[in-house]
């Protein structure tokens, strides 16, 4: 999960997790990915880790957040998303990942069928943690999602 820098030294690979983490069933998928890529040699960044102290939803809080996640995102290797429950900020830090150029692994253990654009926007489709565990965060191959859309 190394890169080289010109100077010879390695540095982990940034991954960007995106995903809701708003009821505890949400919050426990998220945990448990933020230990799973770290044990795979990955610099996670979690929004759920990075929470403004500000009063939830004031207009500070939304500033700094957005702000926050923007550069976490821009300053990334990759971005690892959870499709499950199709949270809408999740969908938009996917479409702005992709903008970006940054290779989106996306892990889908709920839902039926993908959006196009979202299906469209993947580097990786993975649907369960025992392919994220196997997967080479490394190399990144593609794996294209082949299911039904919407």
């Amino acid at each position: 999960m190394k890169r080289q820098l010109r100077s010879g030294i390695h540095m982990r690979r940034k991954v960007y997790l995106a995903g809701p983490f708003f009821n505890p069933e949400q919050i426990r998928l998220v945990a448990m990915l933020e230990g799973l890529l770290a044990i795979k040699g990955l610099n996670v960044h979690s929004p759920r880790k990075h929470q403004s102290p500000l009063p939830f939803g004031s207009m500070g809080f939304r500033k700094q957040t957005f702000a926050s996640d923007l550069r976490a995102i821009k300053r990334t290797d990759i971005v690892f998303a959870v499709y499950n429950d199709e949270d809408p900020g999740t969908m938009w830090e996917i479409g702005f990942s992709y903008s970006l150029g940054k290779p989106v692994i996306l892990l889908n253990t709920k839902e039926k069928r993908l959006n196009l654009m979202i299906a469209e926007s993947l580097h990786a489709y993975l649907n369960s943690l025992n392919q994220v565990l196997r997967y080479n965060f490394n190399r990144l191959p593609r794996i294209p999602y082949t299911g039904p859309i919407i």
